[in-house]
């Protein structure tokens, strides 16, 4: 067994099905649609190259192109600093030994096993304006003039997706984040009792500092998902109202496939690419040479 491992071509020979999958279906992908990215293309007709129109036309003449980033950013914002947290205190909670807390821990990943369409297709319901449970209960707690429309209005819109995908992923952060708390060994917690370390003191300096690697996993993974929203706010608002939910992911594939117009989806589909990269990149390269101290 160890001969084999040391044979490099025998490594190289087990490597090959796996990268050809790789280049086939990945990395030839984004070069082809990197090559579209510089044509004219309603996927019919010939293709006419118009060199860097279509990033021009994306960062100078599209004025929704920059709301999707605004609102890319929010998701992202939204991600790191509310679910994250929310999720390290649902790990905590249930990491603790109490009666029912395996009863709650899947209480609280239930959400994460639906599909996202399910539960977008559900909110949506619950958001109603004149059947919806939201509305319902504001108007019996006296509080009708609360009730709106809220995925219907430029104002509410976009706080109304935001919730929806914290409460459907926040579950997913939790049972990352309670593996790697019942990962930690009991020892350092009783020795900080005899330091008088206990309660937020030991999570300060026991439980977050012993927990960095996989917080550092959970922040990439949320700003990936965050970049690539689609299909919450394309099954919820497909974008609306007046462009206040869209997202790059689903304006890439307006463009492409609702309106014809593959060039200009494809340097979309590029950009959000190159941003999902250089952003993960950054935030790996950041979290791993600088330490939080707590």
């Amino acid at each position: 067994m160890e001969r084999a491992l040391s044979d490099k071509k025998l490594i190289a020979l087990f490597l090959v099905p796996g990268l050809t999958v790789f280049l086939v279906f990945y990395f030839v992908p984004i070069l082809m649609t990197a090559y579209y990215s510089f044509q004219e293309w309603d996927g019919i007709n010939p293709m006419t190259f118009i060199g860097l129109d279509n990033y021009t036309k994306m960062f100078t003449a599209d004025k929704s192109f920059w709301q999707a980033v605004w609102n890319s950013v929010a998701f992202l914002l939204v991600g790191v600093f509310i679910q994250l947290p929310l999720s390290f205190g649902l790990a905590l909670l249930v990491s603790r030994k109490m009666k029912g807390r395996k009863w709650f821990r899947n209480i609280y990943f239930f959400p994460v096993v639906m599909s996202t369409t399910m539960v977008s297709l559900l909110w949506v319901k619950i958001y109603d304006p004149n059947i919806g449970m939201l509305n319902t209960l504001l108007e019996a707690a006296h509080l009708g003039s609360w009730a709106q429309a809220w995925l219907g209005d430029t104002k509410t819109a976009l706080l109304s997706v935001l919730i929806v995908t914290t409460w459907h992923y926040v579950g997913y952060n939790m049972l990352i984040l309670f593996a790697g708390i019942q990962g930690i060994s009991e020892q350092y917690y009783e020795a900080a009792k005899l330091d008088g370390a206990v309660g937020w003191k030991a999570v300060r300096h026991i439980t977050l500092p012993l927990l960095s690697d996989v917080l550092r996993i959970c922040i990439v993974l949320n700003v990936i998902y965050a970049l690539k929203t689609f299909e919450s706010v394309y099954v919820m608002t497909n974008g609306g109202p007046l462009h206040s939910t869209t997202m790059i992911a689903l304006k890439m594939f307006q463009e492409a496939f609702l309106k014809q117009n593959f060039g200009y989806g494809s340097a979309l589909a590029v950009f959000m690419v190159l941003e999902c990269l250089i952003i993960a990149w950054v935030l790996n390269k950041v979290l791993t040479r600088e330490k939080i101290e707590y």
